[in-house]
């Protein structure tokens, strides 16, 4: 019997569950039902799958794509593990989120052939991860016998996955080309492409004017919230008004997605000092920097996108995300893995996730921002001044230097993990 074995796995991150893309309810169920070590194993599986999958099929690893692969990836990898422990079968119906992912690739231009190609790639690497751990069980007869249901689950998600993935890309394909957004969204690629277009036509076709100076803006709602592209399109016209913007374009990229630019007529657009009023909680809005022509259209827009990445790996209550401010963390948390490295390699134990140890790291990152003012730093942090003085000498002796070695890339690792928290720091599950 197979479901004692699967009761018996771990995830490398104690913390996996609490990771999950997934509805909290629906995976504290499982965990109910299952447990909470085979659960959390199955969120890494599906960050794994995912993120294996974005290697192999690039046209899905960008903005708002990959986000609902890995919601699909993790929801297949839980289903799939509790139809091993319970010895039933996969229900398709038990994995809504697999089948969000055509609404985000039909606007950019993204084949249905590569939806079917990433659900065969990610039936080999997860057979691969479930046959290695059968091949761990002490007696052949158990062990053949977990290798072929485990080889007779994954196929079957593959067969129904492939034919549900190809009537709903079809459905929502015929549906996107009858819109009056899809003209504009193919003229939109081919400029953010760099393909030879004509700033006249285009901006015909677009209704905006393409030769003056540009903001772009990236909206999405949170993983788990219900917020949807009404919602995002109001977020995006309030900071576009707040401005300056008097000419705009905004488009729906999915259900869940808006890119939208604006333009002004005497002078470029600026966000506004301390933003707008926050739209719904569920709404996160990034900005780029304005720029001119059709090079600066393309430009803020890919500025956007970076600060949206950062956005959606940002930990804190943060709703608006200026890659103005954001552009050091951005290029420093291109390579996630690499960053972490860095943030591990410079900080050393102050790199801790403890409370008393983030207090210090706060309170270290805070007195160098102010130039190393101890009376200012006390001011920030409603402390005394002792008590900062006493923080910086204990953040030096857990990272095991003094805050003058290697100053710059000191503050840029604490500037990292204050934006970005648990993603940057040590021991977070990775497959890379």
């Amino acid at each position: 019997m197979l479901a004692p074995w699967i009761q018996e796995l771990t995830p490398r991150d104690r913390n996996a569950v609490t990771r999950s893309v997934l509805p909290q309810a629906r995976v504290a169920e499982l965990v109910t039902r299952v447990g909470a070590g085979p659960c959390g194993w199955a969120v890494e599986l599906g960050r794994a799958m995912a993120e294996h999958i974005a290697d192999e099929v690039p046209y899905l690893a960008i903005d708002g794509i990959v986000q609902e692969l890995h919601k699909g990836c993790e929801a297949v990898a839980l289903a799939a593990m509790a139809a091993l422990h319970d010895e039933q079968d996969f229900v398709m119906a038990d994995v809504p989120e697999v089948l969000l992912g055509p609404a985000e690739v039909v606007s950019r231009g993204v084949g249905v052939e590569h939806m079917l190609r990433a659900i065969h790639v990610g039936h080999t690497f997860a057979t691969r991860e479930l046959w290695d751990l059968c091949e761990q069980l002490p007696d052949d007869e158990r062990r053949f016998a977990a290798m072929r249901r485990a080889s007779e689950l994954m196929l079957g998600i593959v067969a129904d996955l492939s034919a549900d993935m190809a009537r709903e890309f079809g459905q929502i394909k015929q549906a996107w080309l009858a819109s009056a957004n899809a003209a504009r969204m193919e003229v939109v690629r081919g400029i953010l492409h760099g393909d030879a277009v004509s700033v006249e036509r285009a901006s015909r076709v677009l209704g905006y004017d393409l030769t003056r100076h540009h903001v772009a803006f990236v909206a999405w709602a949170d993983d788990l919230s219900e917020a949807g592209a009404t919602e995002l399109e109001g977020a995006v016209a309030e900071l576009l008004r707040a401005s300056g913007c008097t000419a705009s374009l905004v488009l729906p990229v999915g259900d869940r997605r808006v890119w939208a630019w604006g333009s002004g007529v005497r002078r470029p657009p600026a966000l506004p000092v301390g933003g707008t009023h926050r739209p719904s909680p569920e709404v996160r809005v990034a900005a780029g920097l304005a720029a001119p022509s059709l090079d600066g259209f393309r430009e803020s827009h890919y500025q956007a996108l970076e600060a949206a990445r950062v956005g959606m790996m940002s930990p804190g209550h943060r709703w608006l995300f200026d890659y103005g401010e954001l552009d050091v963390v951005a290029l420093l948390s291109y390579r996630i893995d690499l960053a972490r490295e860095f943030v591990r390699r410079e900080l050393g134990a102050l790199a801790g996730s403890e409370e008393a140890i983030v207090t210090v790291r706060t309170t270290l990152k805070c007195y160098l921002d102010v130039e190393r003012s101890l009376n200012t730093a006390a001011e920030r942090l409603h402390v005394a001044r002792n008590t900062v003085a006493y923080r910086v000498q204990r953040a030096e002796e857990l990272r095991g230097e003094g805050i003058h070695v290697r100053r710059m890339q000191l503050q840029a690792a604490l500037t990292l993990v204050e934006e970005l928290g648990e993603t940057v720091l040590p021991g977070k599950f990775t497959t890379r």
